[in-house]
């Protein structure tokens, strides 16, 4: 007796579908994370820095995708230093339900960092392409790591960088 379903109207907390398949010729493209390319060899996607972040990989529609749980910052340490100068943009889709603030930096070594700051929380995956000229003075032809910082839980897919 009086059994129901009913929506009490939250978002999901979880992405329901996967991220978009990129597109980009992979001949174009240097990935740190992504099913579509082959990524940087040696890429370390959860380095000990002291943050408190858990993260994961789950599956989502049998695709790969990066979870930082509780994320406060969470580093990538690429596997060897990248030069980008042939490269214009960083690509990566993301989706957060409870995320407030969310930051991504390059880095190069000195170390030298400068942030990006990405609209949350997203009503689904959303795919962003940033001129790599937003991330001056970062040495470009000398990239090493990549930092998130913000808050709440944070899926990730398909980072790389590419050509025009």
């Amino acid at each position: 007796d009086n059994i129901y379903f009913y929506n009490d109207g939250s978002a999901p907390s979880v992405p329901a579908t996967q991220a978009p398949v990129p597109t980009h010729p992979a001949a174009n493209v240097i990935s740190v994370f992504s099913d579509s390319y082959t990524p940087i060899a040696g890429t370390d996607l959860n380095p000990n820095w002291g943050q408190a972040t858990a993260t994961s990989v789950i599956q989502l529609q049998g695709n790969n995708t990066l979870k930082f749980a509780g994320l406060n910052y969470q580093g990538i340490q690429l596997g060897s230093n990248q030069n980008l100068s042939a490269m214009a943009f960083l690509h990566l889709d993301y989706w957060s339900s409870s995320s407030t603030t969310l930051k991504i930096f390059l880095i190069s070594p000195g170390p030298v960092e400068t942030g990006y700051t990405l609209a949350v929380p997203t009503s689904g995956w959303r795919s962003i392409d940033i001129p790599l000229s937003s991330f001056a003075p970062v040495n470009l032809s000398n990239l090493f790591q990549l930092k998130f910082e913000g808050n709440g839980d944070i899926y990730l897919d398909n980072i790389y960088f590419r050509k025009n």
